[in-house]
C-alpha cells in the first residue's frame, strides 16, 4: 500500500469547495439515489452486438487464450473428450454464420422495394412479414420444399395480406433481389474458417446438422467459403424431419456411427443442446450473450475462437 507522509488538500483533488464538500463531507439530498437503487450487479446484460467480426477476431488473438488458460483443468478435460471424437458436428445458422444479420439484410431490403412499389408503410410490412414467418417456418423446413417455394410463400402472403397485386413478374423480382442481397451479407461467425481448419488438420470428419431448405443451405455452404471443409450436409428439409423430432439419430444412422463418435456444437439450447445431448452426443453450446463456462453441461462458450483456443492450445 502506498504510506503518504502529507495530505495532499482538497484544492488538489477538487476544483471548488462546493465539489469537495459533495465527496467529502455530507453530500446534497437526492444526488447518489439512482446510484443507490441500482447499487446490485445486474446478470445476463443484453448483448450489444456493436462489435464487427474483424474486431471480434482482434480481441481474441490477444486476450482469447489467455482468458482460456484460466480453465486449466476443464480445458485439458475437453481436449482428451474431443481427441476421442472421429466426427464434428456444427449448426449451421448463427453458429457458423451471421444468419440472422444476412437474413434481415435480406429481408429489408425486399420489403422496402414492396414499401417503394406500392406506399405500404414499411413498419407495418416488417411487423405482418414477422408473424407469417413464424407461420411458415413452424415445422422447420422438413416438407421438401425448396427455399424459393417457402421464400414465395412468403412475400405472397405479406402481398395477400395488404391487398396488393402479386403478378408473376413481381413475385420474381422480389425472389432475386432477396437471394441476391442475402448471398453478398453472408459473413461466417469469427473463427468459424479457422476452426473447420483447424479440425480437419486433427484428422477429423465434419458434418453440418442444420434445420432449412437444403438447396439453400448448399449454396449457403459455398458462399461462405467452407464447402472443402464439410464431409456431409444433413438438413430437416432433406431427411424430412426437425431436430426435436428425430434429425440427430437419422444422421447418426445414415453415417453409420455411434453418439460416442460425435461432437456437436450448436448456438440454441432447446433445437441443438438438448435433442443432440439426449442421443447421448457430447455437445458445447455457443451461447454469444454469457459468459465461458467449461465446467457446466454443456460447456459452454461464447466464440468459436475460444473452441479454437481449446483444441490447440498445447499448454494451458
Amino acid at each position: 500500500m502506498l504510506d503518504f507522509k502529507q495530505p495532499f488538500g482538497s484544492s488538489f483533488v477538487f476544483s471548488t469547495d462546493n465539489e469537495s464538500a459533495i465527496y467529502c463531507e455530507e453530500k446534497p439530498l437526492g444526488l447518489f439515489t439512482t446510484l443507490e437503487a441500482s447499487s446490485s450487479v445486474e446478470e445476463d446484460m443484453p448483448y450489444q452486438g456493436l462489435l464487427s467480426n474483424a474486431e471480434k477476431e482482434k480481441i481474441e488473438e490477444h486476450v482469447g487464450q489467455l482468458y482460456i488458460r484460466c480453465w486449466e483443468d476443464d480445458v485439458l478435460r475437453l481436449q482428451a473428450i474431443l481427441k476421442e471424437r472421429s466426427w464434428f458436428g456444427f449448426d449451421l445458422d448463427d453458429t457458423l454464420h451471421e444468419f440472422r444479420r444476412s437474413s434481415g439484410i435480406a429481408t429489408d431490403k425486399t420489403l422496402e422495394e414492396i414499401s417503394k412499389r406500392y406506399g405500404t408503410p414499411l413498419p407495418a410490412l416488417r411487423d405482418e412479414y414477422s408473424k407469417i414467418l413464424r407461420e411458415k417456418t413452424a415445422n422447420a423446413f422438413s416438407d421438401g420444399k425448396t427455399s424459393f417455394d417457402y421464400r414465395r410463400e412468403r412475400f405472397a402472403s405479406v402481398l395477400a395480406r395488404f391487398f396488393l397485386p402479386q403478378d408473376q413478374q413481381i413475385m420474381i423480382k422480389l425472389l432475386e433481389l432477396y437471394e441476391t442481397t442475402l448471398m453478398a451479407s453472408l459473413e461466417p461467425k469469427c473463427g468459424a474458417l479457422q476452426l473447420l481448419s483447424t479440425v480437419k488438420d486433427m484428422g477429423k470428419k465434419i458434418v453440418i446438422m442444420t434445420e432449412g431448405p437444403q438447396d439453400a443451405q448448399e449454396r449457403t455452404v459455398q458462399g461462405l467459403g467452407i464447402g472443402g471443409y464439410i464431409d456431409f450436409l444433413a438438413t430437416t428439409n432433406h431427411f424430412r424431419v426437425t431436430k426435436t423430432d428425430g434429425l440427430f439419430p437419422r444422421v447418426l444412422e445414415h453415417l453409420g456411427i455411434s453418439p460416442g463418435d460425435m461432437a456437436y456444437v450448436g448456438d440454441n439450447e432447446q433445437r441443438d443442446m438438448k435433442p443432440a445431448m439426449a442421443e447421448g452426443i457430447f455437445s458445447i453450446h455457443l451461447a454469444e450473450t454469457k459468459h465461458v463456462s467449461l465446467s457446466t453441461f454443456p460447456p459452454q462458450v461464447n466464440t468459436l475462437s475460444k473452441l479454437l483456443h481449446i483444441l490447440s492450445n498445447n499448454n494451458p
